[in-house]
Parts: structure tokens; C-alpha cells; sequence
């Protein structure tokens, strides 16, 4: 891999970055802040010669920041570890209702759920599962007002295509933090590891010269069946999930994610060849 073509990835991947940060109003000397704690940070966590203590010189060399900004940004603190948030108690719900057999008809699909039952699944024990200390008629309203659950009668339906619902702002953040940091993080491992495949499933199906209509076509199919596949992960991970922590090994986690990107009708003069 050469320098050039290294530079010309790192653009393509910025691009859609910064802007986001435009429209979010960060600017560049904000993001050049941003970016020297989070340069020393991964030097200092993956790049250590063995045995050797990792100096200001190495980490400038590695860096190409100064020694009085590294030295005055590590006394200040450690460089932040990117810690894993959660999402709030939300998300935990609804992968709950889709993944429990309890609360799924007998076609595998999230069933309407009384909001209160003495017998039986029922909105108020799904959310018993999560916690005792959320309050289930404050989290039917927040859903509802979300646009992830509705009322129908006296039964709770859970909407399903809408589980990042463009109207919270700090859950579509977290996602949008959650889910492309993750696949970076693969990415990178994959692009940094040894001649050969990396250590992370990475593929994609890419044409171009598509008109609109297969365009749509093909997203219909790939949201059905990228969905159908998550569910399943779902309640296939909520029930080793269990195991484990019931057996004491609770330790990793996992992110596996699925994605559609289009673009519009290319002109005939596109340079892409259309392939996988």
C-alpha cells in the first residue's frame, strides 16, 4: 500500500465526517483539539516497543506533535479511553421483545402485549426484565412519543423498523458513535494485521449503473433480509447472553451490523465497473 492510496482513503472516509461536523457546527481548530489527546492515546495503547517505557520523543516521532503538547496533555489526565456507553433502558427493551420467545408469536415476530397481566408476558414484566427501577408507564410513553410503540386498545404493538427514532437526538447519536466506531474499529484491525484476511468479517456487495427502480429493488431486498438475519443474532445472543452470565464468563462483547448505501443514477461516464 502506498502513501498516495493510504491518503486517498483516509479523504473518502473524512469527507462524510467532516460533514457531519459541519452541520453540527465543529469546526477545525475544534476537531485539531479533538484529535491530539486521541493521537497520543493510540500510541501510547498500540504502538509500545516491549520492555521500554514509552517516551514524550517516541510518541512525537510516532505523532508528529510536539513534546511540550504531549507532555502538557499527559500531565493533565490519560488520554480518555473511548468507554462503551449504553443506550438507556430503550434499546435493552426492545431487543427483549424481540428476542425472548416469551414475548413473540408463534411466527417469531414481536407480539402485542397487554399493558398488565396476573398471568402471562405482559408490557409491564417485559420491562421487569430490564430493570426494577423503570417505571413502565414512563417508558410506553417515551416509546409512543418515539414512534417505536403504539396503542391498540389495550395492547402495546411494538413497532419494529423504527429502532433509532430520528426524533431523540442523544440515542441517534449514541448509535451513530456506537455503530461507526465499531465498524472502524475492524476495519482498522483488518487493514493493520498481517498479508492475508484480517481477524474481522468485513464484505459488501457494491454495483453501479443501476437504474432507480433496481435501486429500489435491491434496497427492499437487503433491508427485509438484513433485518430478518439481525433478528435472529437477537435472540440468538440474548439467550448465550444469559448462559454466560449465569455462568460467571460474561466478559466481550460483540457489534455485528448491517447497512445500505445508495447513491443516485450515475452518469454514463462513471469510472466504477460494476462488480462485488
Amino acid at each position: 500500500m502506498t502513501e498516495q492510496s493510504f491518503r486517498a482513503a483516509i479523504e473518502r472516509i473524512l469527507r462524510p465526517l467532516v460533514r457531519a461536523m459541519i452541520g453540527r457546527g465543529m469546526s477545525y481548530p475544534q476537531l485539531a483539539d479533538l484529535l491530539k489527546p486521541i493521537f497520543i492515546e493510540q500510541a501510547l495503547r498500540h504502538f509500545g516497543l516491549e520492555g521500554r517505557r514509552m517516551t514524550d520523543s517516541r510518541v512525537s516521532v510516532l505523532t508528529g506533535l510536539q513534546r511540550r503538547d504531549i507532555r502538557n496533555l499527559r500531565e493533565q489526565s490519560e488520554a480518555p479511553a473511548g468507554s462503551e456507553r449504553g443506550h438507556g433502558p430503550i434499546p435493552r427493551l426492545v431487543a427483549l421483545w424481540q428476542g425472548d420467545a416469551r414475548f413473540r408469536d408463534p411466527h417469531g415476530a414481536p407480539r402485542a402485549l397487554p399493558r398488565a397481566s396476573a398471568e402471562g408476558a405482559s408490557f409491564e414484566s417485559l420491562v421487569a426484565e430490564i430493570g426494577r427501577d423503570v417505571h413502565a408507564r414512563t417508558l410506553l410513553d417515551e416509546m409512543v412519543r418515539l414512534g417505536l410503540a403504539v396503542l391498540e386498545g389495550d395492547s402495546i404493538r411494538l413497532v419494529e423498523d423504527s429502532l433509532v427514532p430520528s426524533r431523540d437526538e442523544a440515542m441517534l447519536l449514541g448509535y451513530y458513535a456506537a455503530n461507526l466506531g465499531d465498524h472502524a474499529e475492524a476495519s482498522a484491525a483488518n487493514l493493520l494485521a498481517a498479508p492475508g484476511p484480517g481477524p474481522f468479517f468485513e464484505r459488501a456487495v457494491h454495483y453501479n449503473k443501476l437504474s432507480q427502480a433496481s435501486l429500489d429493488a435491491l434496497e427492499a431486498m437487503a433491508r427485509e433480509r438484513q433485518l430478518e438475519l439481525l433478528k435472529e443474532l437477537n435472540a440468538e445472543a440474548l439467550r448465550l447472553q444469559r448462559s454466560d452470565i449465569e455462568a460467571g464468563r460474561a466478559a466481550g462483547r460483540i457489534r455485528i451490523g448491517a447497512f445500505v448505501y445508495r447513491d443516485g443514477v450515475r452518469d454514463k461516464g462513471a469510472q466504477e465497473e460494476s462488480g462485488t
